[in-house]
């Protein structure tokens, strides 16, 4: 595995350049009495939402565009691994080799990681990674076969960090991909440089179609709890537990669904009765103190998507109805707008947000180099 950094590749690999990149505020949009239509959402009915006292500023993302070599990705969770870093976790991901700067000029792989140093965003430190080597990259997260991984979140546990990751193949309808199943692996010396990581990789159980932790996981003493969605499908949330001890020897054994107010096991197919709400298939909850809720954040809608977030007391439910809070600005009727995740490793007064804006056309994509960079928004109560 190699990093990408703003100096050629042909540097000796484990020679390490650090690429301060500063994050400025840009634009505050101030919604003191907003109200927001969502009509035409899929899912929710036509109703409105008034948010009072509710400040949203949209931040510089130039932590991302500022690199020659990492030319954008979707995707964007983050996972504390302690000692002021965090962990990245992108999608797709565009890698120039050459470091000219372009998209247009570089090679599409499925899956990167970044080390941010420092948890304040006033002054990052990136450095980004991706399997195989600087003349070819690859994957960070692959195994043998036609099939490849989108990332999903993970957690730090003692020592071991976890990753849930989602397998997809290639097919002739819909968007031209489809996922099969889930993987969950388990990094041994996270704290060591990823290029050295050893890294276990683990089947997922049946159901193959509810994806075990592609948006948010957390923890606590004693378990791991993964938000799983039903892909391809209606994106369905679940609410699935796994015990600490269990996970981390490899085995799955201990996995549990949350139903009608308790966890129940069960193999092979979701249970009943066990849909806490419709999501996406990424999205992130963290809890919040500063208003002593969870807080769910994701995209609503399909294209022209609004950034939205839902709350409860627990984990398990009930979630409130969702609140729209902020619609991204986009430039081409083709672009559309997806995969929010608040980011609260990230230290700011408020909550830091990303959200993805793509475009259907690809040739503009490429050529375009103000979208597919993970775009920052702070949201404060």
């Amino acid at each position: 595995m190699f990093y990408v950094q703003n100096y050629l590749f042909q540097y000796p690999r484990g020679t390490l350049f650090s690429s301060c990149l500063q994050l400025k505020s840009m634009k505050t949009l101030l919604l003191s009495i907003a109200i927001l239509s969502i009509n035409g959402l899929e899912g929710f009915s036509q109703e409105k939402f008034i948010l009072e006292g509710i400040e949203v500023i949209e931040l510089e993302n130039s932590i991302f565009t500022d690199d020659k070599y990492w030319r954008g990705a979707d995707g964007a969770a983050t996972i504390d691994l302690g000692d002021n870093r965090i962990l990245w976790l992108f999608g797709d991901t565009f890698i120039d080799i050459e470091g000219t700067g372009k998209r247009s000029n570089s090679t599409l792989i499925r899956n990167s990681i970044a080390i941010q140093n420092g948890v304040d965003i006033e002054n990052p430190t990136i450095h980004y990674f991706t399997g195989g080597s600087g003349e070819e990259p690859k994957d960070f997260f692959e195994i043998p076969g036609n099939t490849w991984f989108w990332i999903g979140h993970g957690v730090l546990v003692n020592t071991k960090l976890i990753i849930f990751l989602f397998e997809l193949e290639r097919t002739n309808e819909g968007f031209g991909f489809q996922s099969i199943g889930w993987y969950m692996v388990i990094v041994n010396n996270p704290s060591e440089d990823p290029m050295s990581w050893d890294i276990e990789y683990l089947k997922g159980p049946e159901p193959a179609n509810i994806l075990a932790g592609s948006s948010a996981v957390l923890k606590d003493n004693r378990y791991i709890y993964a938000f799983g969605v039903e892909e391809p499908g209606t994106h369905e949330v679940y609410l699935i537990r796994f015990s600490i001890d269990q996970l981390l020897k490899g085995s799955f054994s201990s996995m549990a669904w949350w139903v009608r107010n308790q966890w129940v096991s069960n193999w092979g197919e979701a249970p009943e009765n066990a849909v806490l709400f419709e999501g996406q298939t990424e999205f992130s909850v963290h809890y919040q103190k500063e208003i002593e809720q969870y807080i769910q954040v994701q995209t609503f809608g399909f294209g022209k998507a609004k950034v939205g977030y839902r709350l409860a007391s627990q984990l398990q439910g009930p979630w409130s109805d969702p609140v729209i809070f902020y619609e991204p600005n986009l430039e081409d009727h083709q672009e559309f707008v997806y995969s929010a995740n608040a980011h609260p490793e990230l230290s700011e007064d408020g909550i830091i947000i990303t959200y993805n804006v793509n475009n259907f056309d690809f040739g503009k994509l490429v050529n375009n180099e103000s979208i597919y960079f993970p775009r920052f928004i702070k949201l404060k109560f």
